[in-house]
């Protein structure tokens, strides 16, 4: 029986996510992970708490130990927030409890590649609108395009993946009271930039503020939180599924959270790496080009991309390929490393582009 015929119109039109083959890879550059492990003080008593938990019993649907822990760490109170199994299950709840049929869900474009996935297979039309040459939003243009257009859902990822920029925070606030949408800040990446809007879900009752624990060291759990006003968080809870947090990751998270001393000192080395780096790639020849950044990673443009990734990796180390036409011609993304695993990499680089093989 040939299936195809069943499979809905807009999935047959995604591809598969395809991870990257790992195979001879020494020092791991492509994913925005805290490259350091967890301490081995903290280790111990990690493993006590997951020891603790009853794995014959289904998780707490609510996890209100963990939200305690988010609300502290956050600022903001636990009864507005939302847990997802990462980022992107949050994503797709709220394309799920505020898209349309069809519904069009926008945002910029470069951007984080899960906003249009999701958003294409619920059967949503998609608006991606291009950043300026310099990696900016076109505030005006956007808003006179959304009192025509309204999309249901803008996501914006702030600062920008994989860019790295932050936008102006002013003209974003400026977007979501001017536009008819939910607008999504997703901050990812907060830790390494400290500008935030999760301080406004009171004021601005169209606004919800994506976090995750990923990039600070806990990619493993998979946990991501939404932070909005009660009328968000009433309708995202209608079509959350029920234990979508697991018994394990509720936890591990608790336990990390309140333990973060040593998570916040890492995320310290991380930023002054990244200027580092930064500095190295701008006077390196062969690099035309490395954008700052206020993230775990930084963008930058060498000719001939794709033969570039391919030696460094031939060499062990994998960094992401983001060549494509358009603004990311040419361009690689390197997630911050050890100062270790960065000399490395510098060194590996100059010496690829420099032909010194």
């Amino acid at each position: 029986m040939d299936i195809k015929p069943l499979v809905r119109r807009e999935v047959v039109s995604l591809s598969a996510y395809e991870p990257e083959d790992y195979a001879g890879v020494r020092i791991k550059l492509d994913a925005m992970e805290n490259p350091y492990p967890l301490p081995e003080r903290l280790q111990a008593g990690l493993a006590g708490a997951l020891a603790e938990v009853p794995l014959n019993r289904y998780p707490d649907p609510e996890a209100p130990r963990l939200k305690d822990a988010l609300s502290e760490y956050l600022g903001v109170g636990a009864e507005n927030l939302v847990l997802g199994n990462g980022s992107d299950e949050l994503i797709g709840m709220i394309i799920q409890a505020f898209g349309g049929s069809p519904g069009i869900i926008s945002y910029p474009m470069p951007t984080f590649s899960m906003y249009g996935i999701v958003a294409r297979s619920m059967g949503q039309e998609v608006m991606e609108l291009p950043l300026t040459a310099d990696f900016q939003i076109n505030f005006d243009g956007w808003l006179r395009l959304f009192s025509v257009r309204r999309p249901k859902v803008i996501f914006i990822s702030y600062p920008n993946n994989p860019t790295g920029n932050l936008f102006d925070p002013d003209r974003i606030r400026r977007l979501i009271e001017g536009c008819f949408s939910i607008v999504v800040v997703d901050e990812a990446y907060f830790s390494f930039s400290g500008e935030s809007f999760i301080d406004k879900i009171h004021e601005l009752p169209n606004l919800a503020v994506l976090r995750t624990l990923s990039k600070i060291g806990m990619a493993g759990l998979r946990l991501g939180v939404m932070a909005a006003g009660k009328d968000i968080i009433r309708e995202v809870n209608k079509v959350r599924l029920p234990y979508n947090i697991n018994s394990l990751s509720q936890a591990a998270a608790g336990f990390l959270l309140r333990n973060r001393a040593a998570v916040d000192e890492q995320v310290l080395k991380i930023i002054d790496e990244r200027e580092r780096i930064y500095e190295a790639l701008n006077g390196m020849d062969g690099v035309a080009t490395a954008w700052p950044s206020k993230t775990n990673f930084i963008l930058f443009r060498v000719n001939g991309a794709g033969k570039i990734h391919k030696e460094l990796k031939a060499r062990g180390i994998l960094v992401r390929n983001m060549d494509a036409p358009g603004p990311l011609k040419d361009c690689l993304r390197v997630t911050i490393g050890t100062p270790e695993e960065n000399r490395e990499f510098l060194g590996v680089l100059k010496e690829i582009l420099s032909g010194k093989q």
